[in-house]
């Protein structure tokens, strides 16, 4: 059973991605200039008193050549197809706009529980907040994404109105997506890789509609394959049915454990490819790039050195990801998508004792310490992992925001030296020394699978 969806919608600039990364624990936006970040909507996942939630944090509502009602019904319907619930964020030192209006009036017509939240409810001092009963929205909660103030109430609020949903089995089969640009040829690999016609395969560009799966069995491991809909360009995704399409393939990268960036080796790989693997990237799971078709490219002894050094300069941003050149027509390395699939799943559990890891980091600080900005020297204390799925690590340290990002990849690189973690992504956090594991009120985040119970271990094993 999955996780019920929760989709957060709105006008722009009222609060939401403040208050979605405030809920799920953590900033999940990609902040480098690589190409392929934007996004129409973003998936975290939590759990609070023993639910599991997933989130969605939509484009703002916006007036788009007066064309506000068309805009809003489309991405209101969107999420009414797959969510459970709708919480219409609005801001609360503000007057109503006609876009708070017009996204509550469709929001209820949904037929889905609907939550009012009141954002920036701490600069709405002297605000007339019984104003916005007019809405017609029931439960209404004020909240303050920065502060935090009212956000348990708010999951109070929607744990109530949710069914139970099962934290995930970890002995569950392996969850194998197969995404990427329409007619790259990812159907045909599911075909191959369950070994008969499973899928309907065409040379006519978005088949595939719907997420079908299949569960096979490999070297006594079961792995559970989702076959996903083409995800276009985002401004040549056309409304509709394909705009459904693409928000159900999302949704199945945050499903997954691994997933496979399949590409068309004629073509080469396109921006849409990179927009692809930063959705992956920013839902924390393993990722593997496979080159499809590489049977039908006219090649010499030197043609695949070259491609892979494009790609991999290309995927920086994922260096980590292994790289697979394919042929689903033939067969060729489809088996070793399987073999990369069960060692990354497996990574993405590792279990990094404190003692050793601590080790490691006294030793690359002592070798390179971090550099610091007038006076003010950032010093890492300890650190631990906190996280499985993906990994996780939290690092206790002085001045910890004045941390360069090349430091921290500094850590990462030799984390991953140490440790095989080919595949997945890994998240560093740092904290300030005295910082405390995150908690809310009667329940505990989740951040992408693994709850945060706490943040030292006392294993030195």
């Amino acid at each position: 059973m999955s996780a019920p969806i929760v989709a957060i919608v709105g006008r722009p600039n009222v609060g939401k991605s403040s208050l979605f990364n405030r809920l799920i624990g953590t900033r999940q936006a990609i902040t480098h200039d690589t190409a392929g970040t934007t996004r129409d909507a973003n998936y975290g996942q939590l759990s609070w008193r023993g639910k599991y939630v997933t989130l969605v944090d939509t484009a703002g509502l916006s007036k788009a050549d007066g064309e506000i009602e068309l805009q809003a019904q489309d991405q209101i319907r969107q999420m009414a197809n797959s969510a459970s619930m709708i919480v219409v964020v609005v801001d609360a030192a503000t007057m109503i706009t006609d876009e708070d209006q017009t996204a509550a009036r469709l929001a209820l017509k949904t037929g889905k529980p609907v939550i009012l939240a009141l954002g920036k409810i701490d600069t709405a001092a002297g605000a007339e907040l019984e104003s916005w009963r007019r809405l017609g929205i029931d439960t209404i909660i004020g909240v303050s994404a920065i502060h935090g103030r009212g956000t348990g109430d708010l999951l109070d609020a929607i744990t109530d109105q949710i069914e139970d949903a099962p934290e995930p089995d970890p002995n569950r089969a392996l969850k194998l997506a197969l995404v990427g640009r329409p007619n790259v040829g990812k159907s045909s690999l599911l075909n191959s890789l369950i070994g008969k016609q499973k899928a309907v395969v065409s040379d006519v560009p978005g088949t595939t509609r719907d997420v079908a799966s299949e569960i096979v069995k490999y070297k006594g491991r079961e792995i559970e394959l989702l076959d996903t809909a083409g995800v276009r360009r985002r401004g040549r995704i056309e409304p509709g049915v394909e705009k459904f399409s693409a928000l159900r393939t999302l949704n199945a990268i945050h499903e997954a454990d691994v997933v496979v960036l399949v590409m068309d080796a004629v073509e080469g790989q396109v921006a849409g490819d990179l927009n692809l693997a930063g959705q992956v990237l920013e839902a924390g799971k393993g990722l593997i790039l496979a080159m499809n078709k590489w049977d039908a490219v006219e090649k010499d002894e030197k043609t695949q050195d070259r491609l892979t050094v494009l790609l991999k300069n290309e995927f920086q941003f994922a260096w980590w990801a292994p790289l697979v050149y394919t042929s689903a027509t033939h067969g060729l390395h489809v088996n070793q998508l399987m073999e990369l699939a069960i060692q990354i799943g497996d990574r993405r559990k590792i279990e990094i004792a404190t003692g050793p890891f601590n080790r490691l980091i006294e030793k690359l600080v002592a070798k390179q310490p971090p550099s610091g900005l007038k006076g003010r020297l950032p010093k890492i204390n300890y650190g631990t992992q906190t996280g499985q799925n993906p990994p996780t690590f939290t690092f206790f340290a002085t001045y910890p925001d004045l941390i360069h990002f090349s430091y921290r990849r500094y850590l990462e690189n030799n984390i991953r030296t140490e440790w095989d973690l080919e595949g997945t992504p890994i998240r560093l956090e740092f904290r300030h020394k005295h910082g405390d594991a995150i908690r809310r009120g009667k329940g505990s985040t989740k951040n992408n699978g693994f709850k945060v119970e706490k943040l030292r271990k006392d294993s030195d094993k």
